[in-house]
């Protein structure tokens, strides 16, 4: 019993030791390199700082600036008058393409950018309507399967079928709003059809029967019905 309590007493004065020496090398460590470490910490709080200042000194006061110049743009686009809403006028107001070029690093200049790949689409320059709308981000769900299902509407408008069809499908897969997923889902299914791919469109349409009964006026569950009968009922 003795030999057993010494044992112990020898194990845990090693522990100590071995803890007691990793906390000296640490303070030895900090004490030998403190000026770095607190020199780097100075230096990340000094860009911190630095960034919120170029934030609200900056950044927001040119997206509200942005955002001022796109109303005229807007007013123009809703008369239909895309191409001026697009090129602006000069030495009047800015379209999008000068806002996007003028203030692309802020949420007005970005909102411009979807803005104007709207207006390339209606104006048939799918190409650009596709650039423009791929440099497009946001954290809104409904926004991005709008610009997922538009760049699918380029790109068949182009006759980039193959390429369209991810498109159509991430739109659908983005949000849970029905009458979004239905649309696309749909969009996505009927090409599907088109390139050859139908166990592919019995998916996509299957979804929309299994999630929304009535998607489609019923148009949907004949689609799965065809689907089922071509691809050999391998439907579920």
């Amino acid at each position: 019993m003795a030999k057993t309590n010494k044992k112990q007493e020898y194990t845990t004065e090693k522990v100590l030791d071995s803890l007691n020496e990793t906390a000296y090398k640490a303070e030895n460590f900090f004490e030998k390199y403190s000026k770095i470490i607190i020199g780097v910490l100075g230096a990340l709080t000094i860009i911190a700082i630095g960034y919120f200042i170029y934030l609200k000194t900056v950044l927001e006061p040119k997206s509200e600036k942005a955002f001022i110049e796109m109303a005229q743009a807007d007013e123009y686009f809703k008369q239909d008058s895309v191409l001026l809403a697009l090129k602006g006028s000069p030495g009047s107001f800015q379209g999008y393409e000068q806002i996007v070029d003028n203030y692309g690093g802020t949420k007005g200049g970005n909102i411009a950018r979807y803005k104007a790949g709207v207006a390339y689409y209606r104006l048939g320059d799918y190409a650009s309507a596709v650039a423009s709308l791929e440099k497009f981000s946001t954290d809104d769900e409904i926004l991005n399967a709008q610009k997922n299902g538009m760049i699918g509407n380029a790109l068949v408008e182009s006759g980039k079928l193959n390429e369209a069809l991810p498109y159509y499908v991430k739109a659908a897969e983005g949000t849970n709003v029905e009458v979004i997923e239905t649309m696309y889902y749909t969009k996505a299914g009927k090409l599907a059809i088109q390139l050859g791919q139908d166990a592919d469109a019995l998916k996509y349409f299957q979804v929309l029967a299994n999630k929304y009964p009535n998607a489609g006026n019923g148009e949907v569950d004949k689609f799965v019905e065809r689907l089922n009968y071509a691809t050999g009922g391998n439907g579920k």
